[in-house]
């Protein structure tokens, strides 16, 4: 079971909460993420000694996909699907390249997704009398945009978020889990929100108006836990507020530090008695200015010698 952190979620921490709790997503990517490669589509996606663009994870990646459509995919009734599947395999395909496909030897994650793009249309078009693939298909469009996974986790929000109403109306066991969890959803449909104010805007993703129902902003206070996780949170925002100034060095703000080198005490001193002595000497207007510039060096010298 995830334990609640003090800091704010991450895409990380969403991914293993969606696992832990069982959710659509978490089921679905932690499916894919964990399945062993088989060797049945080598024909399209090389072997493990000779891979496709020459990378081991990358032609393991082809052979994850094709075993789903077949084996996952299409065996299943799509035609009264509350989400698209195929969707969510676009994403996990393309944030697995981009996990994988970071150095010189491999290519970069749209290359690699365009060779990716051949050999599922391929499998596609070899098996679709026999299999019933061919309406999943691979969709480059999705990564047209530079937020692609800000726009993956509103679209992981959206294949949640109704299972997870449901299930607190009824229960309120990990109820801060899932406050944490709405929250960081929050972040990022609040992003989008701003960039659909215009609906009509083609950066705006086309499954934000289905969201717009699951506003977290309207969601988190009917948590059962709502209250009590404002109140920690108020309670250690006082804290941080009366936490007590960090302590400055003498020339910032007149306290010593105990750590500094004797030769910076010194120079810090040396500072303290030329500061002083041009005070003082503003303050009384000294009229007699028969102190030579060797007895004033003599002096700094001394004062220095004496720190040392």
């Amino acid at each position: 079971m995830l334990g609640i952190k003090n800091t704010e979620w991450n895409e990380r921490d969403a991914l293993e909460f969606s696992i832990d709790q069982k959710l659509s997503t978490g089921i679905f990517y932690d499916q894919l993420d964990t399945s062993n490669t088989s060797t049945l589509y080598d024909e399209y996606c090389g072997t493990s000694e000779s891979p496709i663009h020459k990378s081991r994870p990358l032609r393991n990646t082809c052979a994850t996909i094709l075993e789903y459509l077949e084996t996952k995919y299409s065996p299943s009734e799509h035609t009264h699907d509350a989400y698209d599947v195929c969707k969510l395999l676009n994403y996990w395909v393309f944030n697995r390249l981009s996990e994988i496909c970071v150095t010189n030897d491999t290519p970069t994650p749209k290359d690699a997704f365009k060779t990716l793009e051949e050999k599922w249309k391929k499998f596609i078009n070899d098996n679709e009398s026999k299999l019933n693939i061919k309406e999943c298909k691979p969709d480059p469009n999705l990564f047209n945009y530079d937020d692609w996974k800000q726009r993956k986790e509103l679209y992981d929000y959206y294949v949640d978020i109704s299972p997870i109403s449901m299930y607190l109306r009824n229960y309120t066991q990990d109820c801060d889990q899932y406050y944490k969890y709405i929250k960081y959803k929050k972040k990022i449909y609040d992003n989008f929100a701003k960039l659909c104010l215009n609906p009509k805007d083609s950066k705006c993703p086309s499954i934000f108006n289905n969201c717009q129902k699951h506003n977290p902003k309207d969601i988190l206070p009917t948590l059962p836990c709502y209250s009590n996780r404002l109140e920690e949170e108020k309670a250690t925002q006082d804290q941080a507020s009366r936490a007590p100034a960090p302590l400055h060095t003498l020339a910032n703000g007149g306290i010593p530090d105990s750590t500094a080198s004797i030769g910076t005490k010194a120079s810090n001193a040396f500072l303290g008695v030329v500061a002083t002595s041009m005070t003082s000497g503003a303050l009384y207007k000294v009229k007699k200015n028969f102190i030579s510039t060797y007895k004033i060096c003599n002096l700094i010298n001394n004062l220095y010698i004496s720190y040392l």
